[in-house]
Parts: structure tokens; sequence; C-alpha cells
């Protein structure tokens, strides 16, 4: 047999293999398990599975105070392929994709390259995202309608901004630490149309209730205002924002609320109904871990008072959403944004399949352990600086994320030493984590910086006790 037709056997056994990969559902519900092959060997008791919570209170903050590094996390955590040289905590920027959806991942780009039009030979002409869709919804408290998959959060918040009608002398209230990919579209409205963008000082170094975020908010609402956008958790310092207050703020004043969500899935547990959100964007590739290029949308579509919306940023305007003249709620709107020209169908797959690896774990379970192993990495600093250094956020529940923010140095505005530390975890103790710089108060001209530490379900308690000892040797070098 020549090499040419030992190649075209291979890939007929790659393309059959693959073909049964697609389902309209993504994976099975203990498509995880099998794959990844966390199950017991054969003879032994299985793991035991967490039990996901339908109807919890969200409302409620979880108990962070203990975590466990179990035979059950210590499974999920050989799932990840990171570097073991290296302790990666930098998922606010990008997380890893784990090994089960790796593999699925390849499969449907490899069915892709053997028949390029097998999605929608296999799946039907909707290359069978409204399966996909129908999963999520069930997973972040929401309609089919109502949510979609995007490229990534900022292809969301473009989206959004530039599909709502503002005029000019509308007013967007935003807090004073918001990203560029919300920044960059607002400030497209303001020099584009004189929309009026204000920032709201949000607290960051006395952080006791979520009622100083309301009142800050509320304080600032004028006549003019007709939307308010806000961080979910704020990639800058790593709070997490009282949303669902927030959006009832917004909803009594009769204004728009749009959260910019990047560091919401897979961190924490969504119910975009409860929050009562307008629209929410977040990615897919951080802590969720699904492939690059990846985002989950939001956009309510149900209920009173939806905001008019112009589905600007896809192909399908013409025969989706034009016949019902813009009618919110008569029509499948998220469907209408899903479709945007040619996409990357097997990273839309795989990200559900990511969705529904979370799903098998526990979203309830994953948001413990990661706030968990935050509040335990903030403990652990304070014993170990014995009260020196500044935090950006408080280790209060309400408040708690995967991101910690801290600077040990006197001189929070050093610039220098905050970089210097980075680079020295990572070449002499091989801890990746990340800065960042903001302001302290509205109308600051002096940037804080702050070391943003991300910890996830793939680390552990002993990778963060070794953190704390680099970081203070370090520091302890430094300070000479």
């Amino acid at each position: 047999m020549s090499p040419l037709e030992n190649s075209r056997n291979e890939s007929k056994h790659v393309c059959a293999d693959v073909t049964k990969q697609v389902p309209n559902k993504g994976m099975s519900r203990r498509g995880f398990f099998k794959l990844a092959g966390i199950a017991v060997a054969a003879g032994a008791a299985s793991v035991s599975l967490p039990k996901i919570c339908a109807a919890k209170d969200l409302s409620s903050p979880l108990p962070y105070g203990s975590i466990a590094d179990d035979k059950f996390w210590r499974n999920v955590q050989n799932q990840f392929s990171i570097d073991p040289n290296v302790v990666y905590m930098n998922i606010g920027t990008t997380g890893s994709t784990p090994k089960a959806i790796l593999e699925s991942y390849s499969k449907y780009n490899e069915l892709a390259a053997y028949h390029p039009r097998t999605f929608e030979a296999e799946l039907g002409a909707t290359l069978g995202l409204p399966a996909q869709r129908e999963a999520l919804a069930a997973q972040f408290g929401c309609n089919m309608d109502e949510i979609c998959l995007s490229h990534n959060t900022t292809d969301g918040l473009d989206t959004i901004i530039n599909g709502l009608d503002f005029q000019r002398k509308d007013e967007i209230l935003i807090t004073h630490h918001e990203h560029i990919g919300a920044l960059s579209p607002l400030h497209v409205l303001r020099d584009r149309y004189g929309v009026i963008i204000k920032e709201v000082e949000i607290p960051v170094l006395k952080t006791e209730s979520a009622d100083q975020f309301v009142e800050s908010f509320r304080n600032n609402i004028s006549k003019k205002t007709k939307a308010i956008l806000f961080s979910h958790i704020t990639y800058k310092t790593g709070t997490r924002l009282p949303a669902r207050e927030l959006c009832t703020l917004a909803r009594e004043h009769g204004l728009i609320s749009i959260v910019d969500g990047a560091h919401g899935p897979g961190m924490i547990q969504l119910d975009f109904h409860d929050m009562g959100c307008d629209f929410y964007a977040g990615a897919g590739h951080k802590w969720q871990c699904g492939p690059g290029g990846t985002g989950i949308l939001y956009l309510r579509n149900q209920g009173e008072n939806l905001p008019k919306f112009w589905t600007q940023n896809a192909s399908t305007y013409t025969f989706a959403v034009e016949p019902y003249g813009n009618k919110r709620g008569a029509f499948d709107i998220a469907y209408s944004l899903q479709y945007r020209g040619q996409g990357n169908i097997a990273a839309f797959l795989a990200t559900v399949d990511a969705c529904n690896m979370w799903e098998e774990i526990g979203r309830d379970k994953i948001e413990e352990y990661v706030c968990g192993l935050g509040s335990y990495l903030k403990k652990g600093l304070k014993e170990k600086f014995g009260g020196a250094g500044t935090f950006f956020a408080p280790d209060i529940p309400e408040f708690a994320t995967g991101l910690t923010s801290f600077n040990p140095f006197d001189d929070i505005h050093d610039s220098t030493k905050i970089m210097t530390l980075v680079d020295r975890l990572a070449k002499e103790a091989g801890y990746q984590v990340r800065y960042t710089d903001f302001y302290l108060h509205v109308g600051d001209i002096v940037r804080a910086y702050a070391l943003r530490i991300s910890t996830h379900l793939f680390h552990n308690r002993t990778q963060i006790d070794g953190l704390i000892d680099a970081l203070y040797n370090i520091y302890l070098e430094m300070e000479g």
C-alpha cells in the first residue's frame, strides 16, 4: 500500500471517529469523566460527583472559608496539560484548555478539514448552534433566544454598545476601573454621536458593603442618564461588584444595564435572569478554559421595557430581524447575532464542551474552590507579611473572586518595583502572574500598581504556599 493510500485510509478512520464527536448537544452529560478518565480504576469505588444545585439563592455568598485538596480535585487538576515547571497564575488574561476539550477541538478541526462543509452536512444549515445555545441557556439561567457564542468579551461589548439606540447628550455611567474593551466602543459613541461617558468612583481600599457601589451609581444618575455599564469582576483589582443590586437600581430608574463579564463564566455561577441585567458579555477562553476566540453573549429578550437594539454586527438582519420591525421578543435575537459570516464552528463546539465539563464538575463546587483559594491566598499573604502591604480587594465572601490584587511595597505608585517583582517571580521561582495599574480615585493623575494573581481549579494550596514564600523572599531581597 502506498503512503498516500495509507494516509487516506487513516483519514477515513479519523473522520469516522470524529463524526461521532459532533452531536447536536455537545459532550454528553458524563462525557467529561469518560474522556478525562477521572473514574477510579476498575473494582474500586468511583469518585463521588458534586451535586449541581439548580435552585441556589445566588444573592447569598458562598462560604469560602474551607477548601480541600482531596482526590476529586487532584483528578480534575490532572486533566490540564500546563507546563509542570511553571505555576501559571494569569487566568485573568487567558486560561488553559483541558486535555479532553483539546481532543474534541482537534477532532472537530480534523473533520472540518477532511469535509470542509461537514458541520452543515452533519448538523444542518444552522450548524447545530441552536442546540448548543439551548445547552448554554440551561447553564446560565436564561432562554435560548437570549444567548449565543461570540468571539470574545470585546466582541460582545462592541455588539451591545454599537447596537443600542444612543443619541446626542445621552449619558452612560461607568466605573473608573473599566477595561479598554468597553472604553473603546464607548469613546466611539462619544466622539461620533456626542454621547456623554461619565465615570463613577467605586471603592478600592475601603470596600465594606454592596451599598457603597449602589450609592455611588445612584448619586450620579441624572435626567440624561440612559444606561449604566460596569464590570462584574474588575480586571484591575479582582473585586466582584454587586451585579444584582446594580441591575435592580438600573431597572428602577428605567436605565439599560450592560455588564462586562470577562471574568464571570467559568469562575462563578451565573444566572442572568436572577441578575436582572439587560446585556452581559463574557469570555469563553479565560476561566471557562475554552479555545481562544470564543465568548458568551447574553441579551435579555423577555419581559418588559426591552431596549431597542440594532443587530448591526450580524449577517441575518434582512430575514431574521427586519421582518419583525425590530420588535424585541418577537424573534430570536441571539440567533440573529450568532451568524456573522464564516465562524470558527469547531471552537464554538469545543467551548460548549468546556461548559458541559464545568457543569459536570459542578459550577457551585468550582466557585467555592476557586474563590476559596483566593481567600486562602489573601490570608497567607497577610500572615507572611505581618500586616504590611496593600490589598485592593477585601477578603469578604460577597466580593470574593479568583483574582487577588496585592502590593507588598510601601509606595504603591512605584511601577518599577512591581514590574521587577513580576519578572523575578517568573524567572527565579516559576510563578507566572501579572501586574495591573489603576487610579484609586476619579481625578487622580498618579496610578497605583499591584500584582494580580489568579487562582483557578487547577491550582492547590501547596502551590499557593510556594508563591507566598517566593514572593516574600524576593521582596526581602529587593528591600535590602
